[in-house]
């Protein structure tokens, strides 16, 4: 007999023989202990509790897990028949579909973490812009909460370290060899900005996890704007490289360089969303933006249009409310890249 479910965290439907029911081992997709049901809902302790450790290890292979025998595609299930209410409207939409018919919510974004169900498609400049409003409407406080706490840290972290360059260059520099303010040397002035975009990139990639999180449906902590140090390193590479590529684009050609601008745009999403070895996350975006940077391109354009306007008309005040509003959207842009 077999015994067939769905894991609890990303929906992955397995299947296993009853002689595993009651036991627990990691889902081979996520890596997040499951248990293998039993008809009375009782699990047995069979010393799989080891399994209980956080789930930042590395998933296991679908080899190293029983669950992963044989397991079935999830539309050819009996767990995905039926229906389900949206999350958003409430209306009663078939399980398994990817959208809702009556308000055009992503219903996939609902799904754990997302990395099961990442693949890229061509979204809509529509379905993101929805999407955006809709998420940034029911997370309000956060979505302007994360990135002005991201803004005051960076303005006070650049200051800082700009008085210590400043110091530095006071102590190391001849008083004979200043003019009017500290002359600060190259060496000094080059690991200056070296540490500023270091904290950039930090809250850049706590805010885009936190902001992807939102989108999805996982309701994130406001810690999570600082998780982005693992990501630092990666992202100050990945930066330079798309740098080079826009700089090459833009002496050869303006079209060329918009067009690598557009190519390249989501790396540092999925580096964060992904966890990406080395530089993999560039060579990813190429896969996410194929046939989307069009569609890219008017996005960005309305956006810039919507921050322009609403800047001059409320005096620059409107762009607290503004620039995370773009923010989400460009976010449910991503998520609707990679059908999430």
């Amino acid at each position: 007999m077999t015994i067939e479910f769905s894991c609890s965290h990303c929906n992955k439907v397995l299947k296993t023989s009853d002689d595993k029911a009651g036991r627990r081992a990691k889902c081979p997709q996520c890596g997040e202990p499951i248990d293998v049901p039993l008809p009375g809902g009782v699990v047995s302790d069979d010393g799989f509790d080891g399994f209980d450790e956080p789930a930042s290890e590395t998933p296991v292979s679908e080899e190293q897990s029983f669950l992963a025998d044989s397991a079935v595609r999830e539309e050819d299930s009996f767990l995905t028949q039926g229906d389900t209410d949206c999350p958003m409207c409430g209306a009663s939409v078939p399980a398994g579909a990817a959208k809702c018919e009556a308000c055009g919510e992503t219903l996939k974004a609902s799904r754990g973490s997302g990395k099961g169900q990442w693949e890229p498609r061509i979204f809509s400049i529509g379905d993101a812009f929805s999407r955006g409003w809709e998420v940034y409407k029911a997370n309000l406080g956060m979505a302007i909460a994360v990135p002005l706490l991201a803004g005051v840290i960076y303005f006070i972290g650049s200051f800082v370290i700009g008085m210590i360059s400043g110091l530095l260059a006071v102590a190391l520099v001849p008083a004979g060899g200043r003019g009017m303010g500290p002359d600060i040397p190259l060496p000094i002035l080059l690991v200056q900005n070296i540490f500023i975009y270091l904290i950039l990139f930090y809250l850049q990639m706590g805010g885009q996890l936190t902001f992807l999180k939102i989108v999805r449906g996982e309701n994130p902590e406001f810690s999570t704007l600082f998780s982005g140090g693992p990501f630092v390193i990666r992202m100050f590479v990945c930066s330079i490289i798309y740098f080079i590529f826009i700089f090459l684009g833009f002496i050869a050609l303006i079209i060329p360089g918009i067009i690598l601008l557009l190519m390249f745009w989501p790396y540092s999403f999925i580096l964060v969303d992904r966890n990406l070895p080395g530089i993999e996350s560039i060579s990813e975006s190429r896969k996410v933006m194929s046939g989307n940077k069009l569609n890219l391109f008017g996005l960005s354009l309305a956006l810039f249009g919507i921050t322009l306007l609403g800047g001059l008309l409320t005096l620059g005040f409107g762009l607290i409310f503004i620039i995370p509003f773009t923010y989400m959207v460009q976010t449910a842009a991503y998520a609707e890249m990679t059908s999430q």
